[in-house]
């Protein structure tokens, strides 16, 4: 029986119905420890009626070990792999260790259990249980979370037990409910029933001193001798001052285990320190120390161990710590060298490498070697965590110094593509650089910039690669060609013209007149305002990317070319380019580079009027740089979600996305991010009117060559408007400069409608036909609805309302097909003012009112894509595609798939 649990027993309950009903969802109850997480996953398992159920439990140790807790979980079902594709089921059982295949693809691996449990829920509802889900290996924690976001359609709960105060995060995505302790009344009942009989005295001690922790309230009172129970003796060994709820349950689960013979105190010792809950495994471990199955079940007695068939676990993971914290450093060695010789010829390496490790007391090679090994099989499998766990270690028990130094590095590269930089640096400042061989110091340089370029300013990063970087032939080729690349691309994040030409001229040198360094030599010249030669030379790159498959260009390098030609304005090139590279990655399940390849695709959609798409890809790139732990990557991308709501003027939504991305944007010098940031809000003012803020906020942002393209208009605009023309005379000759570079009509339309706005009389006239008439070419509607507005508007002042009227109907049907509710309120009030009486409303397909997700599903089956082709390019299952098209045709008003392909795209 739960006591004062109602509201998150019924939480819980609706989270269940949901999953009968096919709305598959998740939920994490999280709190401290001992606070009753166990308790309602308990309650769950009870009231799944009807529902197929499967557990697992996070454990400390585990963690080390890459999809252990996914193994776990999936354990009673691994029969039904083989009913997989043979991609995912390779992908499982390579994950799994079953044999060889793709394991290192962790988003295959997603996919392989989401479709895994989608099949399970055919048959009946399904709950997924997982427990202690702050001690999952992160493989496992990522999957589940992967898992999660695609629920919907699925007859699948999944409901996770995560602990407060342990460094991880509560997922974003699931929905979380928060157990704190038991209120008074509450804790007074559970106190009551458990333990009937306690002095009034002592009965208020507990309840303080617990403050309402269920654990506490349960445990607390079984280490009180019958003298304390009756109020003789007060002083409690557990202390008076206060200390952490925490310590207090240690010291109790201490004095239990203390009662054991030394025998069963031995086993117990040995369970704590194996975790896996191996009970085989436990026996033979002790049986080498002098345990057996009697000490186990007096252990069982003691109610700290629970047995579950072949597997023991303990009561709560605080015993366990208690355990091993109370033992002497002697008995723990002697419980690890027990598991390491019980594990030896067995198939599990890892953990016996793992056991033999902690069993060390100074430096060993030859443990260190296997640990080494041990890093370099979790790596295959993408459990980079557990690699540089697994190298710092090692780098620990080295003899020889330069190995210490080498694995040292190795580890802390490894928590770079982990994402857990502050630790990454932490490993990188231990190593010794006085006994590191040349390469590692390179690559311990690269480390150290790719930290920096996330959490500090990308102009230092450029800098410290390219000072690590020696003209000699120790380092690879491509390690030398790949930093050069990542010194070019963080100059460009600074604005720092020097460090992208020093990285060109060593790229030239080292590769001849490769694509990338010609593109790389050119984006240093367009930063010095070299546009005559720049942009042709990036739009011709551009060009050769699209076209191009030998084995020279390959994704990377294309991408690279692809991002520096988006300045050429050539949108039907780039986002050609970067559909191709988006529908490869999704093919090959590369995930790494998707969240960049969708940036750039939603940039370009953008100045393509394609707001949904953009809306859509950069909401997917933001998940996958979130996962990835890319800082800089989501900022951007913040930036550039909230350029779409300006355009659609949420103002609330574009401030919450871009100001703070601007001001961490300002403070490191991400010259890129700071104008991405100032575009969207320069464009939410001047939709607003506020033409004065405008102006403030790009001179706050400075002048960044590669964003000054986006500003100018803006500039000359707001400067016209405040009546400050001095102002506008820099940004038209930019925009003047870069439009007959690119050739590209519609610069050239953008440049004509801003000497417009300068000049006038017959000039301004002129200007503005020539504007309209360049727009001829549909690349960019959003903007030529911005000329005719404004030509409209300067028509409308002469008095040549019939004239008008033409340029502001089509001003106003274009922003209201594109979703841009301020700009088409200011044609239409142009449009009264002209005398217009009858203002049509243009009616849109309903894509604005669809999810990110049903959108895409939408676009793909609008297409003639199938389910299960949808579901392999967006990592769903089938059953989601279907549930997403339910969805979305209402919205749509059709009433089939086949009516999809009618919706413009």
């Amino acid at each position: 029986m739960l006591y004062g649990r109602g509201a998150e027993q019924a939480a819980i309950d609706r989270l269940l119905e949901t999953a009968r009903e096919g709305r598959g969802a998740s939920l994490v109850v999280g709190g401290p420890a001992g606070v009753g997480k166990s308790a309602l996953l308990d309650y769950a398992c009870l009231a799944a009626c009807g529902m197929r159920v499967l557990w697992a439990k996070g454990a400390e140790f585990e963690a080390e070990f890459p999809f252990s807790g996914l193994h776990m979980l999936l354990n009673p079902v691994l029969d039904r792999i083989s009913e997989l594709s043979a991609p995912q089921a390779g992908a499982l059982r390579a994950a799994f260790g079953l044999d060889g295949g793709d394991g290192g693809n962790r988003f295959l691996v997603g996919m392989a259990v989401l479709t895994l449990l989608s099949k399970l829920a055919e048959e009946r509802p399904l709950l997924c249980l997982v427990d202690d889900a702050h001690w999952l290996d992160r493989s496992s924690a990522e999957t589940l979370l992967f898992v999660s976001r695609r629920l919907a359609g699925e007859r699948v709960a999944l409901l996770c037990a995560m602990r407060d105060g342990t460094g991880e995060e509560f997922p974003s995505t699931m929905s979380v409910v928060r157990l704190a302790g038991l209120d008074r009344a509450a804790a007074e009942e559970l106190l009551a029933a458990h333990c009937p009989g306690l002095d009034s005295g002592v009965r208020s001690r507990i309840l303080a001193e617990t403050d309402g922790n269920p654990l506490g309230l349960l445990e607390l009172p079984a280490v009180l001798t019958p003298a304390q129970r009756a109020g003789e003796v007060l002083s409690f060994t557990y202390g008076t001052v206060a200390l952490p709820l925490t310590a207090r349950l240690q010291e109790a689960f201490g004095r239990q285990a203390a009662r054991l013979p030394e025998s069963a105190a031995t086993l117990l010792l040995v369970a704590a320190s194996e975790e896996n809950g191996d009970l085989s495994l436990v026996l033979r471990a002790a049986a080498r120390l002098g345990a057996d199955t009697d000490d186990l079940e007096a252990a069982e007695e003691s109610g700290l161990l629970v047995l579950q068939g072949t597997s023991v676990r303990f009561k709560h993971p605080l015993a366990r710590a208690a355990v091993v914290q109370s033992a002497t450093l002697a008995r723990r060695l002697a419980a690890h060298r027990a598991l390491a010789a019980a594990l030896a010829g067995s198939d599990a390496p890892d953990r016996r490498a793992w056991h033999l490790a902690a069993a060390a007391t100074g430096p060993d090679e030859p443990i260190a070697t296997l640990l080494e090994e041990t890093g370099c099989r979790v790596a295959a499998r993408s459990g980079y965590a557990a690699q540089s766990a697994a190298l710092e270690r090692a780098a620990e028990l080295s003899v020889d110094p330069a190995a210490r130094a080498r694995r040292l590095v190795g580890a802390a590269e490894a928590a770079c593509r982990a994402g857990e930089l502050h630790r990454a640096m932490t490993l990188a400042g231990r190593v010794d650089r006085t006994r590191a061989a040349r390469l590692h110091q390179v690559r311990l340089a690269r480390v150290r910039a790719t930290v920096e370029f996330e959490t500090g300013s990308p102009a230092t990063s450029g800098r410290l690669l390219l000072d690590a970087i020696e003209d000699d032939a120790v380092v690879p080729r491509a390690l030398l060609s790949s930093m050069l690349v990542q010194a070019a691309r963080d100059g460009c994040f600074a604005n720092d013209a020097e460090v992208i030409a020093e990285a060109a001229r060593r790229l030239a040198k080292l590769d001849g007149g490769s694509p990338l360094a010609t593109g790389i030599e050119a984006l240093a010249r367009l930063i010095r305002g070299e546009l005559a030669y720049a942009v042709p030379r990036m739009r011709e790159l551009a060009v050769h990317a699209v076209n191009h498959t030998g084995p020279e260009l390959g994704p990377e390098e294309r991408l690279t070319l692809g991002g520096l030609a988006i300045v050429c304005g050539d949108y039907e090139i780039v986002l050609g380019l970067f559909e191709k590279l988006a529908a490869e990655a999704r093919a090959d399940s590369t995930i790494g580079p998707l969240p960049l390849i969708l940036e750039y695709l939603a940039l370009a959609e953008i100045f393509a009027g394609r707001f949904p798409d953009a809306r859509e890809h950069a909401t997917e790139a933001l998940d996958l740089a979130a996962g990835q732990g890319h800082l800089h990557r989501i900022d951007h991308l913040r930036c550039v979600l909230a350029w779409a709501a300006a355009v659609a003027g949420d103002e609330d939504r574009c401030r919450e996305l871009a100001e703070p991305a601007f001001a961490r944007a300002l403070e490191r010098g991400v010259s890129r991010t700071v104008s991405r940031g100032a575009m969207a809000l320069t464009l939410l003012e001047m939709s607003l009117g506020r033409y004065e803020q405008a102006l403030d906020r790009m001179a706050a942002a400075g002048h960044n060559p590669v964003g000054a393209l986006h500003f100018s208009p803006e500039q000359v605009e707001a400067a016209v408007r405040t009546g400050q023309p001095e102002r506008a005379v820099e940004p038209l000759s930019y925009l003047r400069r870069w439009a007959e570079a690119s050739g590209q009509p519609w610069g050239l339309a953008m440049a004509r409608r801003c000497a417009a706005l300068v000049a006038g009389g017959d000039e301004a006239e002129a200007h503005f036909e020539e504007a309209v008439r360049l727009h001829g070419d549909g690349v960019r509607p959003f903007e030529r609805a911005r000329t005719e507005l404004l030509y409209g508007e300067w028509l409308r002042r002469s008095r040549r309302r019939t004239e008008a009227r033409t340029h502001l109907r089509s001003a106003l049907q274009t922003f209201e097909r594109l979703g841009a509710p301020p700009w088409a309120n200011r044609a239409r009030a142009e449009l009264r003012a002209t005398g217009e009486v009858s203002l049509v409303t243009v009616v849109k397909p309903g894509l604005d009112g669809l999810t990110p997700q049903e959108l895409q599903v939408v676009r793909l089956a609008a297409r003639g894509l199938s389910n299960r082709e949808i579901g392999a390019q967006l990592f769903l299952s089938p059953k989601t595609v279907a549930y997403h098209l339910y969805k979305a045709y209402p919205k749509l008003g059709v009433a089939s798939r086949r009516d999809l392909s009618t919706l413009a795209r």
